[in-house]
């Protein structure tokens, strides 16, 4: 199974990361990523890409993070070193933020002090080359395999969408009016389509070739290899567009002009900066990549990505939990999800148990988010093969088509075998804590790992696995915007009422007309309070029984944790309900994901709590009525109240003019601490209104009264 091999690779991965990531700097320097739309207006059309190799002439933004450092003060940079001939100079030395223009090609040495910390950073400028000239590829190394790991990488771009899509442009194939068999393409396309697009800087780019070359149009990017070609017409409504004929074939890529072979695609250097001097230039530049950049920031993506129409992928992108995934510096082992060039550094090496070193991931990695890179292999744009086919309980399954990238990290770090079924009365079995791990959802999809009560009926049930995609049919279903319709790179299934998206369309397939998921009703009353509701509250409802008979920490959730143990030892029921309870709640869809295994767990758990007043083991030394939890409430509170010894309890709750609405509790109980529920009813089964009651607390020689609010 390929998730063994992953664990134990796991182990070596926690034990190198812990040093690695521990040491990062206290403060760092950030390049910043800008896509064009996102420029302040005014200026130029530019692209500022995030990376440390920048075409000569750019504009270079930094800005200083001091994120987990906990230090204060004011910033001050320093431009240290410049190439030969420099004039460049700091626009400010003291904001947060400061930029400056690379007038010449070489190193730029920047230094930023903060709060007696201090970083620096290396930006190096260089021109561009295409990745073709007239004797070949550029890029040799990396095509017959000279440089591992990066074998074949040439040839894995070479037959991707940003190898052609400039050809197709060219050739009249892109937007296609059949009518006329003609397709529409003009400048704006071509300044994403093509090597650093930038008509003001001489550097070598595609822009400013186009641009610079001779008359009849020189202000135009067709000024050269189009004027021969038979067909070709420019709209007249001030779009700019060309009307391409579809039959002209590769007339007009055969045309270009030999300088700009080679920057007719999005090819290495949109993601890698310039690399006219990537073979020249020295240590320390030369095998530590600062001399072709490599980033995983999603910037490096979005300088084309994040725009508007068609454009909109990293729109929703950045409206996403992944790039806002927050690190923790001091978490090395959770670099394998949580950071962008973790995930990437693990894919290339997860099959080879001895693959990490230490030190792979610097400290720079800390801060990457789970970028586009983290699950698009950028050489072929193909999704990532992250090969996982079991889950951490040993299940076994076909991941659904794309969504294998997803389950990898979408999938518990524990398996309920020995966190639930071994160690369930064992104290020093337990380590930090006794539940699941907090992204359950693709075990969740395919019926497995959670705790089923030795029911095996139970594991492999399903009630989305005919999506052809698992997840993503889902998740990243087509969202339209400004005409275009692209995969929503959100993930998120809540509604966007900007832009008009409302996420249970895809469920309309199966489902019907709903506008809602609580519109898809339960098949019967899950929770047993006498109602038919929708599958949401009906889960809802399950999980707030549940949580209702087991002990609870000081944020009124179930505990979980090693240092509260001492109220679950000897008490199997209480480690498989708590497992249970946040398998479902972790999962986050309420029973979306897969209604059947979420509503079988719940019930199953609440099965083996019959008594109304559940009993934790732990000894108080004195007599107490706890504070209700929560409070306020709606629509049921939980009671705890503690015995030093066995006494005759009495527990009622009372409106504000002291009528008795219901007695809770009359009878002998042991010592310990007890919990009961009021769901909000009276002594009838009435439910009561909003308002302040009192509950009071009778124990031998003890009583107590405390308020509580009830809120509809």
């Amino acid at each position: 199974m390929k998730r063994i091999a992953s664990a134990f690779l796991l182990l070596i991965f926690v034990s190198l990361m812990t040093g690695s990531v521990a040491d990062a700097a206290a403060i760092r320097i950030k390049e910043v990523a800008m896509p064009p739309n996102e420029s302040p207006k005014g200026t130029p059309w530019r692209i500022l890409n995030g990376l440390r190799v920048v075409g000569k002439g750019a504009v270079v933004i930094l800005s200083l993070d001091t994120t987990g450092s906990g230090l204060t003060g004011s910033p001050s940079w320093t431009l240290d070193v410049r190439p030969s001939g420099s004039l460049t100079v700091l626009d400010s030395t003291s904001t947060w933020q400061t930029s400056f223009t690379t007038d010449t090609t070489g190193p730029y040495y920047v230094t930023v002090s903060f709060g007696g910390a201090s970083a620096s950073d290396t930006i190096l400028s260089s021109t561009y080359r295409g990745v073709t000239d007239v004797g070949g590829a550029n890029c040799v190394c990396h095509t017959g395999g000279t440089i591992p790991p990066l074998t074949g990488v040439f040839s894995g771009w070479s037959t991707s969408g940003h190898a052609s899509i400039f050809n197709q442009g060219v050739s009249g194939m892109l937007e296609v009016i059949p009518t006329v068999k003609s397709g529409l393409y003009k400048e704006s396309c071509i300044q994403c389509h093509t090597v650093g697009f930038d008509v003001n800087l001489n550097n070598g780019n595609f822009g400013y070739l186009s641009h610079s070359l001779p008359a009849p149009s020189p202000n135009s990017w067709d000024s050269t290899w189009f004027k021969n070609i038979l067909g070709i017409t420019r709209l007249t409504d001030g779009s700019g567009d060309l009307l391409i004929p579809t039959d002209s074939s590769m007339a007009a890529v055969n045309a270009l002009p030999t300088a700009m072979k080679g920057l007719n695609v999005i090819g290495c250097e949109n993601c890698h900066g310039p690399l006219t001097d990537h073979s020249t230039w020295g240590s320390p530049y030369i095998g530590n990549h600062l001399s072709a950049a490599v980033s995983y920031d999603a910037g490096v993506c979005n300088q084309c990505h994040n725009g508007s129409g068609r454009h909109s992928i990293g729109s929703y992108y950045n409206l996403s939990l992944h790039a806002q995934e927050p690190v923790d510096a001091a978490r090395g082992s959770c670099a394998p999800c949580h950071m962008g060039a973790g995930i990437i550094k693990w894919a290339a090496n997860h099959k080879d148990t001895t693959g990490f070193a230490a030190g792979m991931l610097t400290a720079s990695d800390i801060y990457t988010p789970i970028s586009c890179q983290a699950c698009h292999d950028p050489h072929t744009t193909a999704l990532r093969d992250l090969a996982v086919d079991s889950l951490r309980n040993g299940f076994q399954y076909m991941p659904a088509g794309k969504s294998e990238v997803c389950s990898y990290c979408h999938s518990s770090r524990y398996s309920v075998k020995v966190r639930v079924t071994s160690n369930a009365s064992k104290l020093y079995g337990f380590t930090d804590r006794y539940g699941p791990h907090e992204n359950p959802q693709y075990d969740m999809l395919i019926g497995s790992n959670g705790y089923e009560y030795g029911d095996s009926s139970l594991s492999g049930i399903g009630t989305h696995k005919v999506l052809p995609d698992g997840c993503v049919t889902c998740h990243m279903q087509g969202r339209t915007r400004s005409g275009n319709t692209l995969a929503n790179h959100s993930m998120k299934m809540d509604g966007d009422t900007a832009w008009g998206f409302n996420p249970v369309t895809v469920c309309k397939n199966c489902h019907g007309e709903i506008e809602d998921f609580n519109d898809i009703k339960a098949s019967y009353d899950y929770d047993g309070n006498g109602k038919i509701e929708g599958v949401q509250t009906e889960v809802q409802g399950l999980l707030d029984k549940l949580k209702s008979r087991l002990p609870l920490d000081a944020t009124g959730e179930p505990i979980t944790m090693k240092t509260d143990s001492n109220a679950i030892v000897g008490h199997p029921e209480l480690v498989q309900g708590i497992w249970n309870y946040y398998f479902v709640k972790n999962d986050g869809s309420m029973g979306v994901h897969n209604t059947k295994y979420a509503v079988s767990l719940l019930q199953k758990a609440l099965g083996t709590y019959p008594l109304d007043v559940k009993t934790i083991n732990r000894i108080p030394t004195i007599y107490a009525l706890n504070q209700n939890y929560p409070n306020p409430f709606n629509p049921s509170t939980t009671i705890s109240f503690s015995l030093p010894q066995t006494q005759n309890v009495r527990v009622d709750v009372f409106d504000i003019l002291g009528n008795l609405v219901k007695t809770m509790v009359n009878g002998s109980y042991p010592v310990g601490t007890h919990q009961v529920i009021w769901n909000g009813v009276d002594k009838n089964g009435a439910r009561v209104s909003s308002g302040v009651y009192i509950y009071r607390l009778i124990a031998g020689p003890f009583t107590s009264t405390k308020k509580m609010l009830l809120m509809k």
